[in-house]
């Protein structure tokens, strides 16, 4: 049978010089995606028989042992529409990239797990907990290599955060870290990071995690914007107001076009009234006591 399957994939001609997208069967032969169509769980070929007539031959996609396959570009805008906060559309960016992937997910090569995390991390935002249980349910059972077990524990922290659970997310998102070398997943992490310690008002960490980014993952330039609007909105609130007026003043002109610019133009307009008195301070964090202070005299 297999090599009837051999002989099958030679006459139609499917090992071609190798590409950026092929596919690589159980038998040695392979294929270039272009020359074929998937059809449910079979891929489909359509040759010229001599007599003008059309053949279509067809292969169970099981057979597939690996794939060569270069970073889909939906994927670099899915993250990108991420960013923007437009989760639909990188959702339908990501399910796309599954949807073909789901046929080899578990072989080398595949992009069926990180389209994954990307689409469970719009359903986390859209409020989606059906979506949500479902894809982290299949991705927990899965054998996932290191840094794939490290960007599911970040989509765990997200969820845990949404959910309003700082303390799970922040341990989760803090365990994800270590011993990570994928850079552009460690930079998302930094920014998870600061949003978990801003929502608990800790400004200070979360100025220190926001600016992990700028300072140490600079060829991320897509997460620039995010984490300098993050550290701006941090001295806010710390009470910095000179530093951030001009933070956000150098975030509406540095990224013109993006919505962290129109939201740092606004927010710059808010600290400078408060400078000039015309509007409230930001709440600051609840300073702990000195360990050596006493308590008041109850006279």
């Amino acid at each position: 049978m297999k090599t009837k399957s051999l002989l099958l994939l030679a006459v139609l001609g499917w090992a071609a010089p190798a590409s950026a997208q092929r596919l690589y069967f159980d038998n040695g032969a392979d294929v270039d995606w272009s020359e074929i169509t998937l059809k449910g769980s079979n891929f489909q070929r359509t040759s010229k028989n001599p007599d003008g007539t059309e053949s279509i031959q067809s292969i169970p996609a099981s057979k597939v042992v690996r794939v060569e396959w270069q970073y889909p570009a939906e994927l670099s805008d899915a993250l990108a529409l991420i960013l923007q906060q437009k989760y639909d559309a990188a959702l339908a960016k990501a399910l796309a990239v599954r949807t073909v992937h789901a046929n080899w997910k578990d072989k080398p090569g595949s992009w069926y797990v990180p389209a994954t995390l990307y689409a469970a991390e719009c359903y986390i935002r859209l409020k989606n907990a059906a979506e949500t249980d479902k894809v982290l349910t299949e991705l927990r059972t899965m054998t996932l290599p290191s840094s794939q077990q490290k960007g599911l524990l970040m989509v765990q922290a997200l969820e845990e955060l949404e959910k309003g659970a700082t303390t799970p997310a922040l341990e989760k998102a803090q365990t994800a870290t270590k011993g990570l070398e994928d850079s552009a997943l460690l930079a998302r992490l930094h920014l998870l990071i600061g949003d978990i310690k801003f929502k608990n008002k800790s400004y200070s960490d979360a100025l220190d995690a926001y600016l992990q980014v700028p300072v140490f993952f600079g060829a991320q330039g897509q997460l620039m914007p995010v984490a300098e609007l993050g550290a701006a909105r941090s001295l806010f609130h710390m009470g910095r107001l000179a530093d951030a007026s001009k933070a956000f003043g150098v975030i509406a002109a540095r990224y013109k076009g993006t919505p962290e610019a129109a939201a740092a133009e606004t927010e710059k307009a808010t600290v400078d009234k408060v400078l000039t008195g015309g509007a409230p301070a930001a709440d600051k964090p609840a300073e702990k006591p000195a360990d050596d202070a006493k308590p008041e005299d109850p006279k």
